[in-house]
C-alpha cells in the first residue's frame, strides 16, 4: 500500500493556517465578556493580539486551510489516513471557541441544568455563575431549541472541568473531537461497504476546512450529532442475529441523534433503504416506493419512540419547543435574509416570504428525490439533509457538517463534485466575511461567491482533476446507488 506522504505540502500548509485560525482566535477582542477572556492559558497571549490582528490571521488560516486541503484531493497512488485530522485540531483544541460564542451558550445551559434549573423555562444568564458574563447579548435573556440530550451534556461538560470559567466553556470541544472521531472511523468504513471511495469520503467529510474549523473550532453540538447518525448508518448495513439493525437498531442510535439536534431524524430514510437498496433497484417503481415507505416508517417509528424516551427521562421534556423561532431573529445567511436585502428598496421586508417559497421548494426537491428514485435512499438524504436547511430561519456553516459526510459516500460527478466542494469553501468564507468583519448577508455571500469562483478558477487553471480516483467493488448486499 502505498505511504502517505507526510512531507506534501498540502498537509503542513493545512497545519499552518489552522495555527492561525487559533492563534487568531486567542484575541480578547472576540470575547463578549468586555474584561477579555482572563482566565486560562491563552489570556497573556490574548493581550498581544489586536481585535484587527485576530481577524485577519483567522481569515488567512482559513484559506491556507484549505489551500492545503485542496492540495491533497485524492488521487490514485496516495492513500490519504482518517488520522490526519488530529494533526490539523491540534491548534484548535484549547483556544476559544473559533467565530462562535455557541460553546459559551453550552456552558451556561449545563451551570443553569447542574444547579437545578430548566434550561427551557430559566433562560440563559438568569442563574449567574462563571459563563454568565461570556453569554452574547443576543441570547441573554433567552432559551434554546436544543433537545434535552444536548444539554445533559452540556451539563456533564463543566462538571467535568469543575465549572471552571474557561475550562467549561473548552471542555465543550470534547463531544465535538468524539464526534469527529465517529466520522474519521465510520465514514471509510461505510465507503467500503458501499463500494465508495474511501480516501474521498476522508478527504470531504473529516478533513474539509468546515469541519475542522466550525465543527472542531466551533465546537458545535452538530458535530457529535453528524458522527452518531454516520454511525447509525454504518450499523443498518450490518447482520445482527435475531433483530433488524436497519429498522431497529440503527434507528435507536438515530434518535439519540435527534435528541442531540433534531436535523438527525432524516437519516431514518438511508437507515431503512440502504440495505435494500439492491433490492429496491429490481422491483417496478410503485413496489420501490411502498417497500421503501413501509421501512422508513417503521424506523421513523422506533427514532420517535426513542427521541421521546429521552426527553422524558431527562425531565426536561419538549420545553426546546417554545425557542425555535429565536434563530429567525438573527438574520444568517440563509438565502432568504439574501433576498429580503436585495429588495429592500422596495420597502417591504420579503424575508418571510421568501423563506416561505424556499421551505415549499425544499419539501418539493426531497420529494422529487425519492419518488424519482427510491432505489437511492442514501443520495435522496444527502442532498435532502441540504435542502431541508431551507426550510429552517437560520443557516451556519457547521450546519452543512452532516450533509459533506453524507455527500462524501455517493457517487458524485466532476460537475457535482465541484460545486460541493468550492462552494463549501464559498461558503466557509462568506461566514467569515460576516463574523469577523460585521458585512451584512448579501455582500458576504457575494464575497464568499468570489473565493469559490477564483478558487475554482485556479483549480480549473491546474488541470487537476476532482473525481474520486476509484471505488471497491461494491459489496452487493448493497449498491453504490445508495
Amino acid at each position: 500500500m502505498p505511504a502517505f506522504p507526510w512531507r506534501s505540502p498540502g498537509v503542513w500548509i493545512g497545519f499552518v493556517g489552522a495555527v492561525l485560525v487559533g492563534v487568531g482566535a486567542c484575541s480578547n477582542g472576540f470575547s463578549f465578556n468586555p474584561l477579555g477572556w482572563g482566565v486560562g492559558p491563552i489570556a497573556t497571549l490574548a493581550t498581544t493580539i489586536s481585535h484587527d490582528t485576530g481577524k485577519l490571521l483567522v481569515a488567512s488560516g482559513c484559506v491556507l486551510l484549505s489551500a492545503g486541503w485542496l492540495l491533497l484531493v485524492p488521487r490514485s497512488g496516495r492513500v490519504l489516513p482518517a488520522r490526519l485530522w488530529l494533526l490539523w485540531a491540534a491548534p484548535l483544541v484549547v483556544v476559544p471557541p473559533v467565530m462562535s460564542g455557541d460553546p459559551f451558550l453550552y456552558a451556561d445551559l449545563g451551570w443553569i441544568l447542574a444547579h437545578g434549573g430548566n434550561p427551557y423555562v430559566n433562560v440563559l444568564g438568569s442563574f449567574g455563575g462563571p459563563f454568565e458574563p461570556f453569554v452574547d447579548d443576543f441570547w441573554a435573556g433567552n432559551g434554546v431549541a436544543y433537545p434535552p440530550l444536548a444539554l445533559e451534556i452540556n451539563r456533564l461538560m463543566v462538571q467535568l472541568a469543575g465549572m471552571h470559567p474557561y475550562w467549561g466553556v473548552i471542555a465543550q470541544r470534547l463531544p465535538a473531537l468524539v464526534g469527529v472521531g465517529l466520522l474519521a472511523i465510520f465514514l471509510p468504513r461505510l465507503a467500503d461497504r458501499l463500494g465508495t471511495d474511501r480516501d474521498w469520503a476522508i478527504w470531504l467529510g473529516v478533513l474539509n476546512p468546515v469541519t475542522i474549523v466550525h465543527l472542531i473550532g466551533g465546537a458545535h453540538n452538530d458535530t457529535l450529532m453528524a458522527g452518531v447518525v454516520v454511525s447509525a448508518l454504518w450499523l443498518s448495513v450490518q447482520t445482527v442475529p435475531r433483530i433488524s439493525a436497519s429498522l431497529v437498531l440503527a434507528p435507536i442510535v438515530i434518535g439519540l441523534a435527534m435528541a442531540l439536534k433534531q436535523q438527525a431524524g432524516l437519516a431514518v430514510l438511508a437507515a431503512a433503504g440502504l440495505p435494500v437498496a439492491a433490492q429496491l433497484a429490481r422491483l417496478p417503481w410503485l413496489q420501490r416506493i411502498l417497500v421503501l415507505g413501509w421501512r422508513t416508517a417503521v424506523a421513523t417509528v422506533v427514532a420517535l419512540v426513542t427521541f421521546v424516551a429521552v426527553s422524558l427521562a431527562t425531565g426536561l421534556g419538549f420545553g426546546w419547543t417554545q425557542w425555535l423561532s429565536q434563530m429567525g431573529r438573527a438574520r444568517t445567511m440563509t438565502l432568504s435574509v439574501a433576498i429580503g436585502d436585495a429588495f429592500i428598496w422596495t420597502g417591504r421586508d420579503w424575508t418571510g416570504p421568501a423563506n416561505t417559497m424556499l421551505a415549499i421548494l425544499a419539501v418539493l426537491g426531497l420529494a422529487a428525490l425519492i419518488l424519482t428514485r427510491p432505489e437511492r435512499p442514501l443520495r435522496a438524504t444527502a442532498w435532502g439533509s441540504l435542502l431541508v436547511l431551507f426550510i429552517g430561519q437560520a443557516l451556519h456553516p457547521w450546519y452543512i457538517g452532516l450533509s459533506l459526510a453524507l455527500l462524501a459516500l455517493i457517487p458524485l460527478g466532476r460537475t457535482a463534485a465541484e460545486w460541493v466542494v468550492f462552494g463549501s469553501f464559498g461558503y466557509l468564507m462568506a461566514y467569515a466575511l460576516t463574523n469577523l468583519y460585521n458585512l451584512s448577508v448579501l455582500p458576504s455571500l457575494a464575497g464568499g461567491l468570489g473565493f469559490g469562483v477564483a478558487a475554482f478558477a485556479l483549480w480549473a487553471a491546474s488541470g487537476a482533476d476532482l473525481v474520486p480516483a476509484g471505488a471497491r467493488p461494491p459489496d452487493r448486499r448493497v449498491t453504490t446507488l445508495g
